[in-house]
């Protein structure tokens, strides 16, 4: 219709009722995040076609779809405040066995990792856009083009993540921990090999190649990621971490002496 919206401003001429209580969820949140269908279809369009999906994104079609860094912020912002909130425990009960210095380094390193994962893999998305300039080089993105992909990537990852705090929460300081989080991984790592090698189907490269430039990319990132959080966390607790080591040192030190006790009385 050519009278729907004003030829000077383009206001919808349909939508200027009085506001009434049932408006209100709908423009809070359209208000705040702006949430409405687009992030929905993102997300859903990310998850099931992600190559096609930022390609779309990349070749301006973009008008149904929510801003990568926007998405990227969003759902790690909900996923840090869920985490303080549950307090998840990625640390086994403690081995009698250890000393107490010990434990406590571990579970700040832990728990520090716990704390800033999401967070660390948003800083390092310029780092996973660099990676991605490199190995996804043959479908021609420049790197503004690779820091749109790696923020889409990224942002599904942390998603994956959001849905998976129940499952941690389970699981929360007991022995299957470590291997709930490690069976997390697989899934991730094979959702962002496919969804950076799919970026690469137009191209003449093997489905194989596009998956190792895929998982490549994503592999790389999450080393460096890894590395920056642990010479954190070392960095951060210096002292208990060498309070750690003096107790694990002593402590050998006296399982020798008890070893080499028996010994001496046998060459008596």
């Amino acid at each position: 219709m050519p009278d729907r919206f004003c030829g000077r401003c383009g206001q919808d001429a349909h939508h200027t009722h009085r506001f009434t209580m049932a408006d209100m969820p709908h423009d809070v949140l359209h208000s705040i995040w702006h949430v409405d269908k687009g992030i929905l279809y993102t997300l859903r369009t990310m998850i099931r076609r992600p190559g096609p999906t930022i390609r779309e994104y990349l070749a301006g079609k973009r008008v149904d779809h929510f801003r990568p860094l926007a998405l990227l912020f969003m759902i790690t912002g909900l996923y840090a405040l869920l985490s303080s909130v549950l307090h998840i425990q990625m640390m086994p009960p403690r081995d009698p066995t250890m000393p107490e210095a010990v434990w406590k380094m571990q579970q700040a390193s832990t728990g520090f990792f716990m704390k800033y994962l999401s967070w660390c893999y948003v800083a390092m998305v310029p780092v996973w856009a660099l990676f991605a300039r490199w190995f996804l080089r043959r479908g021609g993105y420049n790197y503004a083009e690779c820091l749109i992909i790696a923020a889409f990537v990224t942002a599904i990852i942390n998603f994956f993540a959001l849905l998976y705090l129940p499952v941690m929460y389970t699981y929360s300081g007991t022995h299957q921990i470590s291997m709930a989080s490690m069976l997390f991984m697989l899934p991730v790592v094979a959702y962002a090999t496919w969804a950076y090698g799919s970026l690469l189907k137009h191209t003449t490269l093997s489905l194989a190649r596009r998956l190792w430039c895929g998982f490549m990319t994503y592999m790389l990132g999450y080393i460096v990621c890894v590395l920056v959080i642990v010479i954190t966390t070392y960095a951060i607790n210096w002292s208990t971490f060498k309070e750690a080591m003096k107790q694990q040192m002593e402590q050998q030190r006296l399982q020798q002496a008890r070893v080499g006790k028996p010994a001496a009385a046998l060459l008596r």
